[in-house]
C-alpha cells in the first residue's frame, strides 16, 4: 500500500521535472545544449512550476486518492489540476521572460505534468488487477445480463472486490451495437437468446440479470433460456425495491418466483403516495401480518405518523422497534373485536387514514371456526366502521377474491365487510370508504409457496389439492400498491382490484417452483393430489355476474361497481349484532347457514 508521503512525492516529481523534460524534448533530446543556453530560465521556470505545484496539490490534496482505484474521474481532477497550474505557470514566465522563452514549453509541459501524474495511478491499478484477476480465476464463472449502467456497476464491483467470489467471463445483450464491444475489459459475447451456447461454452456457474425496471415477459423469457441448466440466477430488484439503496452487488436477490408473473408488476406512484401521506396520522389494523407489516413499512418511509393495531403482542413489540428510528409509532395491542376499546383508540389517535387488515384469511380453517371468522371479519369490521364513521379522513378494507360469488365462510364474511363498508359510505359521506380485493398474495405467511417450501425441506411431496385448479396471483408490493392508491382514489363505497392478467394453473406454478430449486415436478419431486378442501373453489373471479368494471385514474386498478340491491345500514347491523349476540351467548347456530339465508336474499 503506497503512503500518502509517497504519493504526494511522486506529484511533486511531477511538477519539479516538467521544465526540465520538455526542454530535453524541444531540443531534440539534446539537454546539454539546452542547458548551455536556457540554464537560467530552467532553473527559474523549474522553481515556478514547483511552487504552483505543491500550492495546487496542497490545495487539491489528489493524493488522497487510492490508486489502485484510478478511473476516469481521477484522471479528470488531476487534468483540471494540470490546466489552472500551467495557466498560472504560463502567466508568471510570461510577465519575467516576455523574450527569450521558448513557447512550444508552454504546450509541452501540461503533456508531459499530466502523464507523469497519470502513470504512477494506472500502473498501480493495473499491478493490482493483474493481481486480483489471477485470484477470480479461482471464483465462480459469472455472466451479466445487460451491458448497461447496472452492469456497469457490478462488473466493478466484482473486478474491485475478488472476496465476492465471482469470475467475471462477460455480458450479454439485447442491443446490437454493443455486441462484440468492451466495458472495462470483458466482451459483450452476443445477445440474451443466445445465453445457452455461452452457458456451455464457458462453464458458467452464476448468472446476474442486471435489467431493473424490466417487463415481466423479458424476465420470464430470460428464466425460460436458463432453465435448462445448473446455474445460479440472481436478480437486480426492481426500480420499486431498490429506493433507498444504492445499485450494487449487495442489492442481487435470487430469482424468485414473484419475478415469473406473466404480466408487468403494478408500481406506486412512490411520489403522489409521500405527498399524500407525509405528516399524517395513518391507523394500520392487523399491522403484524405480512400485508400489514408491509403496508406501515412503505407509509413510514412516506413521513406518516403511525398508529400500529394488532392483537400479537410480540408482534407489535418488534414492529414498534424496528419502525421507532424512521417515524412516530404509537403501539396499541388490541383486538377489533371489542368495539369500545377500537372507538377509544380511533376517539384519542384521530388517524386521518385507516387501513384495515386484520382479518382470519385460511379458508379450510375458518370452515372449521365460522364464529371465529364471523367475530373477527365481520364484527371486528362493523367494530371499525362504527368507530371511525364521521371521525376519520378516509378509511380502506382489505378483501379478497374469494369474496365474489362466496362459497366458504372465510369469502361470505369478506363479503360481509364489503358490503359494511358501502352501507356506511352512503351515511357517512364525510368518511369516505373503500375496499380493495386480493388475489392470492405471493410471500404472506401461509401461502402456497410457503407450504411447498416446507414439504421440500421435508422431503415430502409437494400437495396440490387439484391439478385444474386456477388463481389469481400478486406480489406482496402489488397488495400493498392496490391499499395505497385506493386510499387516494377519489368517491366512496368503491371497491378495487388490479389487472392481474389470466388465471395461473396451480400446477403451472408448480412447475416453476421446482425448476427454480433446480428440480423437475414428477421427476425429481414427487406431486400428491390431495383434492380441494372444504370452501375452496375450482377457480377464482375477480367480480361476479351482477358486476361492472370500469377503469380509474391508475392504468392497471379497476373500480367494481355493484349493480344488486343495496343493502340498508340498519339491516346489516341488526344482522351481524343479532347473530354476534347469538354466538358470545352460546347459543346453537350454524354461522354459515345463517350467512347462506341472508345472501340468498339477493344481497351480492
Amino acid at each position: 500500500m503506497i503512503t500518502r508521503k509517497a504519493k504526494f512525492f511522486f506529484d511533486m516529481l511531477a511538477f519539479s521535472l516538467a521544465v526540465i523534460i520538455s526542454f530535453w524534448l524541444r531540443f531534440d533530446l539534446q539537454l546539454t545544449v539546452a542547458f548551455r543556453v536556457y540554464s537560467s530560465i530552467i532553473a527559474w521556470a523549474t522553481l515556478v512550476d514547483l511552487a504552483l505545484g505543491i500550492g495546487f496539490l496542497v490545495y487539491y490534496r489528489p493524493y488522497l486518492n487510492i490508486w489502485r482505484y484510478t478511473g476516469s474521474r481521477e484522471l479528470w481532477e488531476i487534468g483540471k489540476i494540470v490546466f489552472w497550474q500551467k495557466i498560472l505557470f504560463a502567466l508568471v514566465v510570461w510577465f519575467t521572460f516576455p523574450v527569450g522563452f521558448p513557447r512550444s514549453v508552454f504546450v509541452i509541459s501540461p503533456v508531459v505534468t499530466l502523464a507523469m501524474l497519470a502513470v504512477p495511478r494506472f500502473i498501480t491499478r493495473f499491478y493490482f488487477e493483474g493481481r486480483l484477476s489471477r485470484v477470480r480465476r479461482e471464483g465462480k464463472k459469472t455472466l451479466i445480463v445487460g451491458a448497461g449502467e447496472v452492469g456497469d456497476k457490478i462488473c466493478r464491483e466484482i473486478t474491485a472486490h475478488p472476496e465476492l467470489g465471482y469470475n467475471l467471463v462477460g455480458f450479454v445483450d439485447d442491443d446490437p451495437l454493443k455486441f462484440r464491444s468492451l466495458l472495462h475489459g470483458y466482451h459483450v459475447l452476443g445477445s440474451i437468446t443466445e445465453i445457452g451456447t455461452f452457458i456451455k461454452k464457458y462453464h458458467v456457474e452464476t448468472v446476474i440479470i442486471a435489467l431493473p425496471g424490466t417487463r415481466r415477459k423479458v424476465i420470464r423469457k430470460i428464466y425460460d433460456l436458463l432453465a435448462p441448466y445448473p446455474v445460479e440466477a440472481l436478480v437486480m430488484p426492481g426500480l420499486y425495491e431498490l429506493i433507498g439503496r444504492k445499485i450494487s452487488i449487495s442489492a442481487l436477490r435470487q430469482f424468485d418466483i414473484d419475478d415469473l408473473l406473466l404480466r408487468d408488476s403494478v408500481m406506486a406512484d412512490v411520489r403522489k403516495i409521500q405527498v399524500a401521506f407525509q405528516g399524517k396520522k395513518v391507523l394500520v389494523t392487523g399491522a403484524c401480518g405480512s400485508i400489514g407489516e408491509e403496508i406501515t413499512r412503505q407509509v413510514a418511509m412516506a413521513g406518516a405518523r403511525l398508529v400500529i393495531l394488532d392483537n400479537n403482542e410480540t408482534g407489535v413489540f418488534d414492529l414498534a422497534n424496528e419502525l421507532g428510528s424512521v417515524t412516530g409509532i404509537i403501539p396499541y395491542v388490541a383486538d377489533i373485536r371489542y368495539r369500545f376499546h377500537i372507538a377509544r383508540i380511533i376517539e384519542v389517535e384521530k388517524p386521518d387514514y385507516v387501513f384495515h387488515a386484520a382479518a382470519y384469511k385460511h379458508v379450510p380453517l375458518m370452515e372449521s371456526h365460522p364464529e371465529e371468522a364471523f367475530l373477527t371479519n365481520v364484527v371486528g369490521t362493523l367494530n371499525l366502521l362504527e368507530a371511525a364513521a364521521g371521525r376519520v379522513g378516509r378509511l380502506v378494507c382489505v378483501s379478497t377474491d374469494k369474496a365474489v360469488e362466496p362459497e366458504n365462510v372465510m369469502g361470505m364474511t369478506k363479503k360481509m365487510g364489503e358490503l359494511l363498508v358501502r352501507a356506511f359510505s352512503r351515511d357517512f359521506p364525510s368518511s369516505p370508504m373503500c375496499t380493495v380485493r386480493f388475489g392470492n398474495v405471493l410471500g404472506s405467511r401461509g401461502n402456497v409457496l410457503e407450504i411447498w417450501k416446507n414439504q421440500l425441506e421435508k422431503g415430502e411431496p409437494l400437495t396440490i389439492t387439484d391439478p385444474d385448479m386456477k388463481r389469481y396471483f400478486m406480489t406482496t408490493p402489488e397488495a400493498v400498491t392496490l391499499v395505497l392508491e385506493a386510499g387516494l382514489m377519489e368517491g366512496s363505497g368503491n371497491v378495487f382490484v388490479l389487472k392481474m392478467g389470466n388465471l395461473i394453473p396451480i400446477m403451472e406454478l408448480a412447475r416453476v417452483f421446482c425448476t427454480l430449486q433446480g428440480y423437475t415436478l414428477e421427476k425429481d419431486m414427487e406431486i400428491e393430489v390431495i383434492g380441494r378442501r372444504p370452501g375452496e373453489k375450482q377457480v377464482e373471479k375477480l367480480w361476479g355476474k351482477g358486476e361492472e368494471v370500469v377503469d380509474t385514474a391508475h392504468p392497471q386498478i379497476l373500480r367494481v361497481s355493484a349493480n344488486q340491491q343495496p343493502v340498508s345500514r340498519p339491516e346489516l347491523v341488526t344482522f351481524v349484532c343479532t347473530l354476534e349476540e347469538k354466538i358470545l351467548s352460546g347459543e346453537k347456530v350454524t354461522v354459515k347457514d345463517a350467512l347462506h339465508e341472508f345472501f340468498s336474499r339477493g344481497f351480492h
